[in-house]
């Protein structure tokens, strides 16, 4: 039984149990990779570890009618509240407006939602679009009674907004999660999820927080479990940590509300040492890559052990509810490599998060890993959730499939090389690929030299091309705001987007947001950057405020992102399908229906009586 610290030990114990957890808030369409590399690697040490997803757990507990009716009478009682008071502020009125407008559609959401979730997970219905539309509607309808039922939070697919950043402060998280008024995740956990559990049974919990989307959820989860089996050691782990780690010294706090341990960058061997440390009674000081406290002080350890990609088993999807996804199919994602080869992106952290390496499985050991997925799971879908894969990469896997026969419906995230010929791309759709997500970012050379993107516009139209000829659907990832893009360089974009209409498929555009320990924080005076804005009321913040020298402010960034939009949607017809769906869904039918199809696919005009909310 682990017991209290004392200076940097732990009383040993002789049974080791650890869980991994998956919180809420992601996306409900596939399981997430962390967990199952994460147990796969341990499992492969010889401890004794099992998973959960309490994610898609929480999405179908949501959006169930118990919880909704709990919901529909909070909404009931703030409304009455409202109501009784002598005068309201135009907030307030605001609010009960939003209240009544809910109440109003409740009891038709309520008794649809599972209807709703069946479409998702049924074949037939799926892929008749206007059955999913609703589908879609009522969901995203239960999700807005959660959120008016706990505001100011904000909970929709993949996402939740504390509505006070409490997400971004050590100080408002320890508020927000011990506050039942407006964290829905205290009570599903306290009195759903939880109790599904012999907690006693544990000797080591692990949460993986990957998005911020996950902070207040994560931290939740934590600080409950924390507080209700003190014998269990809480640690965490996720890039939002490793980022994040220089933000936690001198916050011991932290460590008091939620957890005992933090694991910062590649997880699996640390886990392994901490494990081991534990079981000992080692000091923590002997684990690489950790966070921890001891006697009102934050540590963090020197050591930073790596480990070679392709030297870890294959992730185990073991204990994971495959039936529980909102997708008709089982979606599996798989890595081709870990990091990012290209590695030099100035507005990214993903490389340091990997230390700056790359590794990446052999062809053939990835092609096995295909298609023991494929049998396991009677599916042929996946999603490459790389980085970038590399056009090397991309060549060798799509041969490999090709002379092995296996047939496959993927996606992948790709960057534009100058290297992808026609042969690549046919070579890609026989392989399976038929969704290919770009990193484009911008079609101004000047702005993409100063991203070190190692692109031009010309590559970008002509990759784009040759995608589309080999029947390929293309997406294309931007941003508008870089640090000096000007307003004619941020049209150029636009323009660029318009004018190759044949070619480009979809898009998503938004606006530059400066992440911490990118190389535009590390070094701002190369990028105009005259003043970062480090709120110690944000002291956990991902994305930080800047002033630069020159180029758009952030509202005229954000008002050529709506133009973007609009132009999207005047121009691009097609939006009205992959607007609507997730990627996961968008790969489905792009396979059902192909890509020809869906490019030029009108979907049923929308009946305003069938519209339960707009979110």
């Amino acid at each position: 039984m682990l017991l209290s610290p004392q200076r940097g030990k732990w009383y040993h114990f002789n049974i080791m149990k650890t869980l991994l957890i998956f919180p809420a808030q992601w996306y409900p369409t596939q399981p997430y990779l962390s967990t199952p590399y994460l147990t796969a690697f341990l499992q492969d040490k010889g401890w004794q570890v099992s998973q959960r997803d309490f994610n898609i757990e929480s999405y179908d507990n949501f959006l169930s009618s118990p919880l909704l009716r709990q919901a529909e009478e909070m909404m009931r009682q703030r409304q009455q509240s409202l109501k009784g008071q002598g005068s309201l502020s135009i907030k307030e009125k605001s609010h009960l407006d939003v209240l009544s407008m809910g109440l109003k559609f409740s009891d038709k959401i309520i008794d649809g939602v599972e209807e709703a979730k069946s479409v998702m997970r049924t074949p037939e219905r799926f892929f008749d679009f206007s059955a999913y539309q609703q589908a879609d509607m009522v969901i995203k309808s239960a999700l807005k009674l959660i959120s008016d039922a706990y505001s100011p939070a904000i909970l929709s697919l993949s996402t939740f907004e504390s509505g006070t950043r409490a997400e971004e402060s050590t100080e408002k998280a320890h508020e927000t999660t011990r506050d039942t008024a407006t964290n829905p995740f205290i009570n599903l956990y306290e009195n759903v999820l939880i109790p599904t559990e012999n907690w006693q049974e544990y000797d080591v919990v692990g949460i993986s927080i990957v998005g911020i989307s996950q902070i207040i959820p994560g931290l939740t989860l934590a600080r409950l479990l924390k507080e209700k089996y003190p014998h269990i050691h809480i640690t965490l782990g996720g890039p939002i940590f490793s980022v994040n780690a220089g933000q936690l010294i001198g916050h011991p706090e932290f460590f008091e509300d939620f957890c005992h341990s933090v694991v910062t960058f590649e997880g699996e061997e640390p886990m392994h040492r901490l494990l081991s440390a534990l079981k000992a009674g080692d000091s923590l000081y002997t684990v690489p890559n950790l966070l921890h406290e001891d006697s009102g002080n934050v540590v963090q350890n020197k050591e930073r052990v790596e480990l070679r990609f392709e030297d870890l088993p294959n992730p185990v999807f073991d204990g994971l509810p495959m039936d529980k996804y909102l997708s008709p199919y089982p979606i599996i994602p798989v890595l081709q490599s870990r990091g990012c080869y290209w590695g030099k992106c100035t507005f990214c952290t993903h490389s340091f998060v990997y230390g700056h390496r790359y590794g990446k499985q052999k062809t053939q050991a990835m092609v096995d890993e295909l298609e023991n997925l494929m049998k396991k799971y009677n599916t042929k879908y996946f999603t490459f959730s790389d980085e970038a894969v590399s056009p090397h990469s991309l060549n060798d896997v799509s041969e490999e499939m090709i002379e092995r026969g296996i047939e496959i419906c993927s996606l992948a995230l790709l960057k534009f090389e100058k290297v992808m010929d026609e042969n690549l791309f046919l070579k890609m759709k026989k392989a399976g690929f038929k969704f290919l997500m770009f990193g484009l970012e911008s079609a101004n050379d000047r702005v993409l030299a100063l991203i070190e993107k190692g692109t031009t516009q010309e590559v970008e139209r002509d990759v784009l091309i040759k995608s589309h000829n080999a029947g390929i659907w293309n997406h294309s990832f931007l941003f508008f705001g870089f640090p000096t893009e000007t307003q004619a360089e941020a049209q150029e974009t636009i323009d660029f987007l318009r004018n190759n209409l044949q070619s480009i498929h979809s898009f998503g555009p938004g606006v530059f947001l400066l992440n911490r320990d990118s190389s535009c924080y590390q070094f701002p005076e190369k990028f105009s950057i005259e003043k970062i804005i480090e709120d110690p009321d944000r002291n956990i913040a991902m994305n930080l405020d800047f002033i630069a020298k020159k180029g758009m402010t952030r509202e005229e960034a954000v008002e050529m992102n709506d133009t973007c939009i609009r132009m999207a949607e005047k121009y691009f017809e097609s939006l009205k399908v992959w607007g609507t769906l997730p990627r996961e869904h968008f790969l489905l039918y792009i396979d059902k229906f192909g890509k020809d199809t869906l490019n030029g696919k009108q979907p049923p005009a929308e009946e305003e009586e069938k519209v339960l909310c707009r979110v």
